[in-house]
């Protein structure tokens, strides 16, 4: 029982982390936001480039062509670790649980669609449906992590009062 409070605790706080990271980015207005996915960009590529071999008139090329999808990566992967942290703690508490899972998701939902109306009022940004769709997506990839990594690595699955499902301690 305390190892589950101290997980729920701490992943309580990642959550909260998250929370401000993601809204501290979405308060960057359209010039600070492209200029960081830019750097992050040419940053994944060089070391990409690195690996394989290029030249720097490629480094830049490549930015160009990537950035949009680093860009949709960074908000798919940042509401993933949100579903995960979120459904982890249901999990935890709930085991496999549909309703569940359907809270954790429009918990993602709404705080992608909070996300996405926050940036509307910020110069140079706009909001989109499909980013919250996107968003919401990342989310349920979180929730099929934990359900996938329960369903293939563990030989028996735990109930929340800490017996197994065969009722036995």
């Amino acid at each position: 029982m305390k190892a589950k409070k101290i997980y729920t605790a701490v992943a309580v706080i990642l959550l909260i982390a998250l929370y401000i990271l993601i809204f501290s980015f979405s308060a960057e207005d359209g010039e600070q936001s492209s200029a960081v996915s830019t750097r992050v960009t040419k940053a994944l590529v060089r070391g990409y480039l690195g690996l394989v071999g290029g030249n720097g008139k490629t480094v830049a090329q490549l930015t160009l062509l990537f950035e949009g999808f680093i860009r949709k990566l960074a908000h798919f992967m940042e509401y993933m670790c949100m579903g995960f942290l979120s459904y982890s703690i249901v999990y935890l508490w709930r085991g496999t649980w549909k309703k569940g899972i359907l809270a954790v998701l429009l918990q993602v939902f709404l705080s992608a669609a909070l996300d996405e109306f926050h940036q509307y009022f910020i110069p140079g940004r706009c909001a989109s449906f499909r980013d919250v769709l996107l968003d919401t997506a990342g989310g349920m990839a979180g929730i099929l992590l934990i359900l996938l990594w329960n369903g293939l690595f563990r030989r028996r699955h735990f109930s929340p009062d800490g017996a197994d499902s065969s009722g036995k301690e």
